[in-house]
């Protein structure tokens, strides 16, 4: 008998049309770690000033090389190292030489030409980035040739 009202019961609810919906609720968790990535974008280019006595990204014919950075958390600084050689050169090209770098940046933090070994604390997001590097010879002039020289940037 008591199996013939559930089935009853059943077949009652299935009649009136209603339906009895159950729920739950999934969880989700996740953690973002702080990290600073630095994306290099377009090489630079170096050019000669009128005495050929210094080579820049500065100088007219030159281009700042790029890159962008996110930073997850705002505690990342920015900064650049300048090259202490040529990485290529024409035969003595490379003596005497000098070299500074310079970065400039916009996004969420916006600096001017500050020193590369000058770190700038970085916003949360998206910063560009453009470095300018400046070669200087002690004496003479800089030789007809290709020049190549790295500059570091660091997230740290």
């Amino acid at each position: 008998m008591r199996q013939g009202l559930l089935i009853f019961a059943s077949i009652a609810l299935l009649l009136s049309g209603r339906s009895f919906a159950a729920e739950g609720t999934v969880t989700f968790n996740g953690t973002v770690l702080p990290s600073c990535l630095i994306t290099i974008g377009t090489p630079g280019t170096l050019a000669a000033d009128a005495s050929y006595s210094q080579i820049s990204s500065k100088n007219v014919g030159g281009i700042a090389g790029t890159a962008s950075v996110v930073a997850t958390a705002p505690t990342f600084s920015l900064s650049t190292t300048a090259p202490v050689a040529f990485t290529s050169a024409p035969a003595g090209g490379g003596d005497d030489v000098t070299f500074a770098s310079t970065y400039s940046t916009n996004g969420v933090t916006s600096v001017t030409d500050v020193a590369g070994g000058v770190a700038t604390q970085l916003g949360l997001g998206l910063t560009n980035v453009d470095v300018d590097l400046t070669a200087t010879k002690a004496s003479g002039a800089f030789p007809a040739g290709n020049y190549v020289a790295d500059v570091t940037i660091t997230c740290e």
